[in-house]
């Protein structure tokens, strides 16, 4: 087994793969205008398709999740298949920088706490010609909350891949991006703590006892035990904003 294979076996029994909660899902739904009947909706990263299945409650139209991890979409696809929905919901594996699908094609345009792999603005871009004039698009991403956050908090975020932007700053990339900001809303504490790290850490202990003494395997899970501290830690100053936007 590869060390990609591990890390990826550590998140497919999780009930979610990033922070997120149910009540924020329908939170920033509430935000849009109501979604015509047969409105073509697009869930970008969809993992195990946790807020896939919210969404599927809170719409009418037709759902494409995509992911790049097939295990994942087995996950969605037997959800669908128990629920009787194969007509409202397909899954297709890809790359969420190489997406196939024509232009113009979406009403709505959902990811939850995935954009960060391309980048906020360069995800934006990439994803924006797929929807329609007046289209919608709800991300989730990294935030600073509070200014001058401690140094070691910036040093292990810029360890883990990029240091958060504020606010302000994302929004300002959304209008680099050509869309018009709706809404914002930042995910509440259950969202990381309920719903993501108490499943985590639970799997962690499991895994140790299964891969304890494969020091590789120990390394990815001791990184995954740090990042809950740091977020125990300094979670004032951070979290995930969902930002609601328009394709003007």
């Amino acid at each position: 087994m590869t060390l990609d294979q591990f890390f990826y076996q550590v998140f497919e029994s999780l009930p979610r793969q990033g922070p997120g909660c149910e009540g924020a899902t329908r939170k920033v739904f509430s935000y849009l205008p109501p979604l015509s009947k047969d409105a073509k909706i697009l869930d970008v990263g969809c993992g195990s398709g946790t807020q896939t299945r919210d969404l599927a409650a809170l719409t009418s139209g037709t759902i494409t999740a995509v992911d790049n991890h097939q295990p994942f979409l087995d996950s969605v696809n037997a959800w669908v298949v128990k629920t009787g929905l194969e007509g409202r919901i397909q899954t297709h594996c890809a790359s969420m920088d190489a997406l196939p699908f024509k232009p113009g094609q979406f009403d709505l345009i959902w990811s939850e706490g995935a954009i960060f792999i391309m980048g906020f603005e360069e995800g934006l871009r990439a994803w924006k010609p797929l929807m329609k004039k007046g289209g919608y698009m709800v991300v989730s991403d990294a935030a600073w909350f509070e200014p001058n956050p401690p140094e070691e908090l910036v040093q292990w975020w810029e360890k883990e891949g990029g240091i958060p932007k504020t606010e302000d700053q994302l929004r300002e990339k959304v209008r680099n991006a050509g869309l018009r900001s709706i809404a914002t809303y930042r995910l509440p504490e259950a969202g990381w703590w309920d719903n993501y790290y108490v499943p985590m850490l639970a799997r962690i202990s499991d895994m140790r006892k299964t891969h304890g003494s494969d020091p590789a395997c120990v390394a990815i899970l001791d990184t995954l035990e740090h990042e809950v501290e740091m977020y125990q830690k300094y979670k004032r100053y951070y979290g995930y904003t969902f930002f609601v936007m328009q394709n003007g």
